[in-house]
C-alpha cells in the first residue's frame, strides 16, 4: 500500500521527478509558498516516511548550504500513474539517484536555478518549460536531449528554445560535437516536420566568462561553414540576464 502524501506532497514529488535533484528554497519558490518552516515540515515528513532522499553535510563550511533532495524507491508507488510520469523512466532510475556525482547534482540544481530565474522575468509572458524528463517521451528529438525545451509566449508571438547547460570542465572535443548535433539535428528537419514549427534557437548556458567566448568563437566559424543551417545560437553565464547571439554579438534580456 503507498504510503499517504499530502496534495502540496504529492507537487514536491512530481518536481523532483522532473528536475531530479532540488533544495528547500527551490521547493518553497516552485510552490509559490511563503512560510519556509511549513516546506521544511512537509520535507521532514517525507524524509521520515522514506519517501525521499535528503543529502546535507555536516562538515564545516559545508554546513551552511542547503539540504538537497532527490527521489528514492517508495516514492515509485505514489507517482506512478501520475500525469507526465514516465513508469519506465522513473523505474530505471529511482534506485540511483542516491549515487549521482556531485557533478551531475550540480547540473540539475542550475537548471532549476535558471528556470526560477526565467519565471520572475517572464511576467508579462506565458512560459512553458518542459526539462529532460518532460521531453523523455519525445521520440522525435535525439536521443541526447537538450536540458529544456522553452517556449515563451507574448500576444502572437511565440519564441522557441533548446537550453543546454554546460558543466564547468566539459573538453572543447565535446562542445564542438555538441554544436555540431544541434546543425544535424536541424538539416535532419526532423524537428520542423513532426511539430510544424520553425527550429528553435539555442541557448548554452556557460559557467564562465571563458567557455561562453570559446563557444561564441567556434559557433560563429561553424556556421560560416554551415551556410544553409538558419539557428540562432545564444550564449549566457551563470547569474546573468542577458544573452549574447553569437553571430551578431548583440545582447538581450529574456524578457526582449
Amino acid at each position: 500500500m503507498a504510503p499517504k502524501v499530502t496534495p502540496k506532497q504529492l507537487e514536491i514529488l512530481i518536481y523532483l521527478y522532473r528536475f531530479r535533484f532540488l533544495n528547500r528554497s527551490h521547493i518553497q519558490q516552485l510552490l509559490h509558498h511563503k512560510d519556509s518552516k511549513t516546506i521544511n515540515v512537509w520535507l521532514k515528513d517525507l524524509t521520515d516516511k522514506n519517501i525521499i532522499g535528503r543529502q546535507y553535510s555536516t562538515k564545516l563550511k559545508e554546513n551552511t548550504k542547503p539540504a538537497i533532495y532527490y527521489l528514492i524507491a517508495k516514492s515509485r508507488q505514489i507517482i506512478t500513474g501520475e500525469s507526465g510520469v514516465d513508469e519506465k523512466l522513473l523505474k530505471k532510475r529511482i534506485y540511483r539517484e542516491k549515487t549521482r556525482s556531485l557533478r551531475f547534482i550540480d547540473h540539475c540544481l542550475t537548471l532549476a536555478d535558471f528556470y526560477l530565474k526565467l519565471l520572475n522575468a517572464s511576467d508579462k509572458e506565458r512560459l512553458y518549460f518542459f526539462t529532460k524528463t518532460d521531453l523523455s517521451t519525445h521520440y522525435y528529438l535525439p536521443y541526447n536531449r537538450p536540458d529544456a525545451y522553452i517556449a515563451k509566449e507574448k500576444g502572437k508571438t511565440i519564441k522557441r528554445y533548446f537550453l543546454d547547460i554546460v558543466d564547468e570542465g566539459t573538453p572543447r572535443f565535446i562542445l564542438r560535437k555538441r554544436i555540431e548535433q544541434f546543425i544535424e539535428y536541424y538539416d535532419s528537419n526532423r524537428w520542423q516536420e513532426e511539430t510544424g514549427h520553425p527550429f528553435p534557437s539555442i541557448l548554452l548556458l556557460c559557467p564562465n566568462e571563458e567557455m561562453k567566448a570559446y563557444l561564441q568563437k567556434y559557433i560563429s566559424q561553424k556556421l560560416e561553414e554551415e551556410i544553409q543551417a538558419d539557428i540562432d545560437f545564444y550564449l549566457t553565464i551563470t547569474g546573468s540576464n542577458l544573452w549574447v547571439n553569437a553571430l551578431e554579438d548583440t545582447e538581450t534580456t529574456p524578457e526582449g
